[in-house]
């Protein structure tokens, strides 16, 4: 075990107490929020950009701005308060073990492909800087397997694979076109 180890160890432990801590409806609300609230500015902005120019004669250069942020914020406080009250159904229920349970493992899991990801740019920018050795990285036991996760989840996805010979900007345009369904015919 090396200090790879510690600090992955230390983020998944602390992902699993957060997770047992607030419990599955929670963390899913917390996840559904961030992706509700940054879908729901990109395509409603423009109505909070009406109602600020007409009832608080707003009108200047960063009023796209302003907007996208005030819709994505009561977005978010929104799916909270939905989250909230869905949690304390669940505990009504007599169901919060198996709540904060679930919780645990979601957060793990949801902070295990997070790492994932990041590990997976970070070996991208270690291939010509290198920042941790190779040898380092050999004798981690977490790093490969948390390294290899987010590929194995999603295996179709094929800007993970090195061999490829795809650069940044290919994964750049993939990622266009799956939020756009461009490659979709």
């Amino acid at each position: 075990m090396n200090y790879i180890d510690i600090i992955l160890g230390l983020l998944l432990l602390f992902a699993a107490i957060n997770g047992l801590r607030k419990g599955l409806i929670s963390e899913l609300a917390s996840l559904a929020a961030l992706v509700l609230g940054v879908w729901g500015a990109i395509e409603f902005s423009y109505i909070t950009t009406d109602f600020l120019t007409e009832y608080f004669n707003l009108d200047t250069d960063y009023l796209n701005i302003i907007s996208f942020v005030v819709t994505f914020i009561v977005i978010v406080i929104l799916v909270h308060l939905v989250g909230n009250a869905a949690g304390k159904l669940i505990e009504v229920a007599m169901l919060g073990f198996i709540n904060r349970l679930a919780g645990l493992a979601f957060g793990v899991l949801r902070t295990a492909l997070v790492l994932s990801i990041i590990l997976l740019v970070f070996d991208k920018i270690d291939e010509d800087v290198e920042i941790i050795s190779e040898k380092a990285k050999t004798e981690s036991r977490a790093y490969y397997p948390i390294r290899n996760f987010a590929p194995s989840l999603f295996p179709f996805i094929d800007i993970w694979d090195d061999k490829t010979g795809k650069d940044s900007d290919d994964v750049i345009t993939k990622v266009k076109e799956a939020l756009t369904g461009a490659d979709k015919k």
